[in-house]
């Protein structure tokens, strides 16, 4: 415990590097010998297993601080890096964003000349990929390298990706989710349709109203899931349930229409007030309506493909 934490000290000063620890394991006949002095003096001299425990944790920090030198490659350490793309001549945009472990946030950029703006700490090989002018392409990935798997970082620094679009380029927005958080504000974004494939990891979204109306397709994950649709929203949710909870809130006074298409095992609350306008075979399938919704300018259509296991609650 000893060497532990004075391991994990010297990490967070910067004088050890961030290290995998299969390194140590080319130490393995030293800590044989370390061992076996250890078993022949230890128990007939106390104070001599202690200096060789003492000597032991020396010549590991020592080898820690020495490895760059010695040409072993150091673990992937924290860090901060700012990506830009302008706006130049492109006149919509495709984002891709496959998330990991780190939360993410997603919010729309002040007026300016970027199209999108990410400051992303991370510990491994963020790739930003454009492609494309006046259609861009922008595709924001993670890829760890395959020796650090086992790496240690003691570090304190906290895992985020900020990620800033621009509010006035219609953009096309796809998101695969992972373990990590994800905070994405689409408000005032021109968004022209949404794909979110998710994991593991909590979700917050919110649906903008924009001009013209769009597909948000949604497949949960076991993370729970959070929907705002905002006031004046002109769209078609398609969700496919998973095992974890979603709760989708929908603008007061909305028109609105509600299909659902396969039962699950998760249960399925829907606002009270609705007309069912269409049947099915099971207990929940079926069409429902609110009184105005066919003679409603701007509409709301949700569409359950799945229910999945997790609790659907529409409000």
């Amino acid at each position: 415990m000893v060497g532990v934490g004075i391991t994990w000290l010297l990490v967070n000063l910067g004088i050890i590097p961030a290290f995998n620890p299969v390194m140590l394991l080319k130490l393995w006949p030293i800590i044989l010998i370390v061992l076996g002095f250890d078993m022949i003096l230890g128990r007939r001299y106390p104070w001599a297993g202690s200096l060789i425990g003492l000597l032991a944790v020396a010549g590991i920090v020592t080898f820690l601080i020495m490895s760059p030198k010695l040409g072993y490659t150091p673990a992937a350490q924290t860090q901060t890096e700012t990506f830009t793309e302008m706006i130049g001549d492109a006149t919509a945009s495709k984002i891709y964003l496959e998330a990991s472990s780190a939360p993410v946030n997603v919010k729309p950029l002040p007026a300016g000349d970027e199209l999108v703006h990410a400051v992303i700490t991370h510990r491994s090989i963020f790739k930003f990929d454009v492609s494309g002018t006046s259609n861009r392409y922008v595709r924001m990935s993670e890829t760890s390298n395959s020796t650090d798997w086992l790496s240690w970082d003691f570090t304190a620094d906290r895992l985020v990706w900020d990620i800033s679009l621009a509010e006035g380029i219609p953009t096309e927005f796809i998101l695969n989710g992972g373990s990590g958080r994800l905070d994405v504000e689409l408000g005032s974004i021109d968004l022209t349709s949404l794909r979110a494939d998710l994991g593991s990891g909590s979700s917050d979204f919110i649906l903008p109203a924009t001009e013209v109306e769009y597909v948000a397709e949604v497949d949960s994950g076991s993370g729970s899931v959070e929907i705002e649709i905002l006031d004046g929203a002109a769209l078609t949710l398609e969700l496919s349930g998973g095992s974890g909870s979603v709760n989708i809130s929908l603008p007061k006074n909305a028109e609105f229409e509600i299909e659902v298409f396969d039962e699950g095992s998760g249960s399925l609350s829907l606002p009270s007030g609705l007309q069912k306008v269409g049947g099915g075979s099971g207990i929940s399938l079926g069409v429902w309506q609110t009184a105005g919704f066919d003679t409603a300018d701007v509409k709301i259509i949700i569409k359950i493909m799945d229910q999945g296991s997790g609790s659907i609650n529409i409000h």
